[in-house]
C-alpha cells in the first residue's frame, strides 16, 4: 500500500483514540450536600480593639505659687484620700499674711479713733459749737476706715486659704500614675484659669477600669447599654474577663480620611485579671447573638427568593422545594421558625458546573 494513504489513516486513528481516553478519564464531580435538621447554638461576635482606662482619673494642678519644697510620693505609688503629695514653700504667703495682720491691727486702731471722734462731735451738736458739715465729714471718715478694715480682713482670709493650698493632698484613693514635677521647681497657681497652673501629676483609681473603643456605623445598631461583652488581654493568650457596655456615643465621628463613621463605646470591666492595666490594648468581643438549642439549617442551604426563604427537602429519591420562615443568623446557620422539623433531611444543590478532567487544574 502506498505510504501516502497510510499516514493520514494512522493520524486519524490516533486522534480518535486520544479523544476516547480523554472522555473516559473525564468524571463529573458531585458537589451536592445533605443535612439532617437538628438543634444548633447560634453565636455572632463583633471584635474590636480598645484601650483600658481608669473610670476615675484626676489631674492635680497647683493652686498656690512658689517653689516645690518637698515631694512625699513616687510615681506608681498607691495613695489614700488625704495623703500629702507635696508641699510648696509657704514663705512668701506667710510674709504676706504677717503684713496683712499688722495692717489690720493698724486699721482697727484708726477705726476706733474715727468712731470716738464722731461720738464726741455728736455730744457737741446740742450746744451748737460744731457745724453739721463737720459731723458728716466725721461719719464719712469712720465709714471709710470700716470699709478698709473689712477689705483687709477679706485679703487675709484669701492668704490663709492659699497657705492651705501649699500642701497638695490626694483627693481620692488611687495610684499616682504620673508625677510631672521635681523638688526645687517653681509651681504656678491655677487660679488664673482652668488651663493655667502647673500640672503636678495624675491620680487614678485603678480598682475601677473601663475599655474605650470605637464601633463602625454598620455594627453600631447591634449594641445596647447593659449588653455583656468578653474582654481579652492581648498579652496573655487564653485569658479573658467579662464587661458591660456602659456608654454608647449618640453622635459619630469620622475615622481619619475614611467616609465611614465610628461611635465611641465605653465598657465597664467586671473583674480585673492579670494582663489588664491602664493604658494597655485589649480585644473586646461584643456578643450580638447568643441562642442555644434552636432548630437550624446551614446558611448556604437556604435559597432566598424575594423576601421568602426556601430549602430543598429530600423525600426518598425525590426532591421538594419547601418554604420556611427563618429568624436570626450567625452566618453559619439560620434559625428555623417554621416550615421544617428536626430530623428531616435537606439538600444543597449548587449550580451546575462543567465537568473537571483529571490532571487538569
Amino acid at each position: 500500500m502506498n505510504t501516502f494513504y497510510i499516514r493520514p489513516c494512522v493520524i486519524v486513528l490516533l486522534v480518535l483514540f486520544f479523544m476516547y481516553c480523554q472522555k473516559k478519564d473525564t468524571k463529573s464531580i458531585d458537589l451536592s450536600e445533605t443535612y439532617i435538621v437538628k438543634k444548633e447554638n447560634l453565636r455572632d461576635i463583633i471584635t474590636q480593639t480598645g484601650v483600658v482606662s481608669p473610670i476615675v482619673k484626676i489631674e492635680l494642678k497647683s493652686e498656690a505659687s512658689g517653689k516645690i519644697e518637698k515631694i512625699f510620693v513616687k510615681e506608681g505609688q498607691e495613695v489614700s484620700k488625704g495623703d500629702t503629695i507635696l508641699i510648696i514653700d509657704p514663705y512668701r504667703l506667710t510674709t504676706q499674711k504677717e503684713k496683712l495682720e499688722l495692717s489690720i491691727r493698724k486699721s482697727e486702731l484708726l477705726y476706733k479713733a474715727a468712731d470716738r471722734d464722731l461720738k464726741n462731735a455728736l455730744e457737741l451738736v446740742a450746744t451748737g459749737s460744731i457745724a453739721s458739715k463737720k459731723i458728716q465729714d466725721l461719719e464719712m471718715s469712720r465709714d471709710l476706715q470700716e470699709i478698709d478694715l473689712k477689705q483687709q480682713k477679706l485679703e487675709l482670709d484669701d492668704i490663709i486659704d492659699q497657705l492651705g493650698k501649699t500642701i497638695i493632698r490626694s483627693p481620692i484613693h488611687g495610684v499616682l500614675t504620673s508625677l510631672l514635677v521635681k523638688e526645687g521647681e517653681i509651681a504656678v497657681s491655677a487660679t488664673g484659669g482652668l488651663s493655667a497652673g502647673t500640672s503636678i501629676g495624675t491620680i487614678a483609681d485603678i480598682r475601677k477600669l473601663e475599655v474605650i473603643t470605637n464601633i463602625g456605623e454598620i455594627d453600631y445598631v447591634h449594641l445596647s447599654k447593659g449588653q455583656s461583652v468578653v474582654i481579652k488581654p492581648e498579652a496573655i493568650e487564653g485569658s479573658e474577663t467579662n464587661g458591660t457596655i456602659d456608654f454608647i456615643a449618640l453622635s459619630a465621628k469620622k475615622d481619619g480620611n475614611s467616609e465611614l463613621s465610628r461611635f465611641e463605646v465605653r465598657v465597664l470591666i467586671d473583674s480585673i485579671i492579670k494582663g489588664i492595666a491602664p493604658g494597655i490594648n485589649v480585644s473586646v468581643d461584643f456578643v450580638t447573638l447568643d441562642k442555644k438549642n434552636i432548630i437550624s439549617v446551614p446558611y448556604h442551604f437556604v435559597k432566598r427568593i424575594g423576601r421568602e426563604s426556601f430549602v430543598t427537602k429530600k423525600n426518598g429519591e425525590k426532591q421538594l422545594q419547601v418554604k420556611i420562615v427563618t429568624g436570626l443568623t450567625d452566618y453559619k446557620f439560620f434559625e428555623v421558625i417554621s416550615g421544617i422539623h428536626e430530623g428531616e433531611e435537606i439538600m444543597f444543590i449548587p449550580e451546575q458546573l462543567p465537568p473537571v478532567s483529571r490532571g487538569k487544574k
